[in-house]
């Protein structure tokens, strides 16, 4: 029997600073399939917060910070510690940016059971 699991670069996913307000947005469509892996790039000048609910505050960024996550680093199987497929990438900021874009990237998973 063949491996049919596989993964894929999502679509790149990018706002540019004038487009970030106070209040969180979605950036770009909610995750279309489970994600293995996701990468945050800060090129604006401003602090920059994400959020899946929202509401809440759940990672920042300071200017020309970036961040990548596997979730699936160590999982005991292959399903395990994914980023579910719908999970909305909610941004705003904390000071204002005025110059440069914000990056999202995605990691996504097609799983075969």
């Amino acid at each position: 029997m063949a491996y049919r699991n596989s993964a894929q670069f999502g679509v790149l996913r990018v706002v540019a600073a004038a487009s970030i307000t106070s209040t969180y947005a979605l950036l770009g469509a909610e995750l279309p399939e489970m994600a293995v892996a996701i990468n945050f790039k800060n090129d604006t000048n401003g602090i920059i917060y994400i959020s899946t609910d929202g509401i809440n505050d759940m990672l920042a960024f300071p200017p020309g910070w970036g961040e990548a996550w596997d979730v699936r680093t160590n999982a005991p199987n292959t399903v395990d510690f994914l980023l579910p497929q719908g999970t909305p990438i909610m941004i705003k900021y904390s000071t204002e940016p005025t110059t440069g874009s914000f990056y999202c990237e995605v990691l996504l998973a097609e799983i075969h059971t």
